[in-house]
């Protein structure tokens, strides 16, 4: 999964939880971006975004290293 979540990545620049669940099917991309944030094998960076309805979310942006 943490594969999945760095080739989507890769392609796209970044990845939300939401995209995570919703187009990768990861049932736990939270935890799974958790993982890979204190992995050596992986630096993620996140910035916090707003929804259209004022809603916080994260969008992270990981990169293997």
């Amino acid at each position: 999964q943490q594969k999945k979540i760095l080739a989507y990545c890769f392609l796209n620049g970044s990845i939300t939880i939401r995209e995570a669940f919703e187009r990768l099917k990861i049932n736990s991309p939270s935890k799974r971006i958790s993982e890979m944030r204190h992995s050596p094998l992986y630096e993620v960076e996140s910035v916090v975004e707003h929804s259209h309805e004022g809603a916080p979310y994260k969008r992270y942006f990981i990169k293997a290293v």
